[in-house]
């Protein structure tokens, strides 16, 4: 069952990460907004989301009553759900270095950077570079997929002060690496396993969080009406500290525990059609939106060529209405039908028995 919060969460945090890639490109640079300066920071919301709705979803299944074969189903599943699109975002910009349709081309198309792209192990830190730039954050979480089972077990145990200590810890030491792009904690780089840890720990706070949730002292706080406006309150002070990443991302959890509880004020902000179509097709622009960010500012220079000024404006808002039209296009017929075929694959291709709900 989806939390319609937690969905819109997804959404906002997807959209914001597009808003801060957009002048990445220096022929948007004009449209930067100082708002979503450090929207990166929405790619560790993103690990928390995924540690926290993962135990939602099958930390009885997996975790508290473990064996191989629902083990083996749970992984079958996360493959279902990211390994459809991510395979066929791959392909598209695997086509557009060959073809330069952006003007560019950064990434070598060579044996061990498509073996472990396909494989979906391109960031696990042994050099190999995700061909579609973004993708490097899913690879990171495969990883947190096959530790699910370890990770939730220590999360549920008396030892989960030891992990929440060692999560924050290991944020600590990803910011101190100075390998940050546009900040402490922004570590993607290809040729470290910092950048695996900056999600495991992430991840990890997710899955402390799900345990929190049942707690009294936990509800008291963040159920009632105050909740989500102090969280957000919380998160936007910790912003303006320079240097304050960690800290941000240490009080993310209470974000999604806020959403979790579905108050009104998380509902009003969270569950709303806009938020939540854009939660539905979050992973979509996720993958898809810098191909089209830099189409798009391709055509603007061809544009400028030719004498065309003054309607720079219009191609950032084409670029928009085209990211969304493809990823609304690329959820339905892509990651639906991806996760419909995988499934189909694993009953031997027998048609799926019915249900009385929705599945998580």
């Amino acid at each position: 069952m989806r939390i319609a919060s937690l969905t819109g969460l997804r959404g906002i945090a997807a959209v914001s990460v597009l808003l801060y890639h957009i002048p990445h490109n220096p022929a948007f640079a004009q449209f930067a907004i100082p708002l979503f300066s450090r929207a990166y920071l929405a790619v560790d919301l993103f690990f928390i989301l995924s540690g926290f709705v993962i135990s939602y979803g099958y930390y009885e299944r997996v975790a508290r009553n473990p064996s191989a074969k629902r083990y083996g189903d749970f992984l079958v599943n996360r493959m279902a759900r990211v390994w459809p699109l991510h395979f066929v975002v791959t392909m598209v910009f695997t086509a557009r270095i060959l073809l330069n349709v952006s003007g560019s081309q950064t990434i070598a198309l060579d044996a061990p950077n498509l073996l472990t792209n396909l494989l979906m192990v391109q960031s696990w830190g042994w050099g190999t570079q995700p061909i579609a730039g973004n993708s490097w954050s899913v690879s990171t979480e495969v990883a947190a997929y096959l530790l699910y089972p370890l990770i939730a077990a220590l999360a549920f145990s008396r030892w989960a002060w030891a992990q929440l200590a060692l999560a924050v810890g290991v944020l600590v030491l990803v910011a101190a690496s100075g390998r940050g792009a546009s900040g402490p904690l922004d570590v993607n780089d290809s040729d470290t396993v910092l950048t695996l840890l900056r999600c495991l720990a992430g991840f990890s706070l997710g899955v402390i969080a799900y345990r929190c949730a049942d707690r009294d002292w936990c509800r008291r706080v963040l159920a009632g009406a105050t909740g989500f406006p102090a969280a957000c309150a919380a998160i936007a002070l910790a912003l303006l500290l320079p240097v304050g990443d960690v800290v941000v991302v240490c009080l993310m959890p209470l974000l999604v525990l806020a959403c979790y509880y579905n108050g009104a004020a998380a509902r009003a902000v969270m569950a709303n059609r806009v938020s939540f179509h854009f939660g539905l097709i979050s992973y979509s622009i996720y993958l898809w939106h810098p191909l089209v960010r830099d189409i798009a500012a391709r055509a603007m220079t061809v544009a400028h060529g030719r004498g065309m000024t003054g309607w720079d404006g219009l191609f950032v808002l084409g670029m928009l209405a085209a990211t969304w039209l493809l990823c609304w296009a690329s959820y339905h017929m892509v990651e639906v039908q991806g996760h419909r075929a995988i499934k189909w694959l694993q009953r031997g291709g027998r048609r799926a028995a019915p249900t009385a709900g929705a599945a998580a």
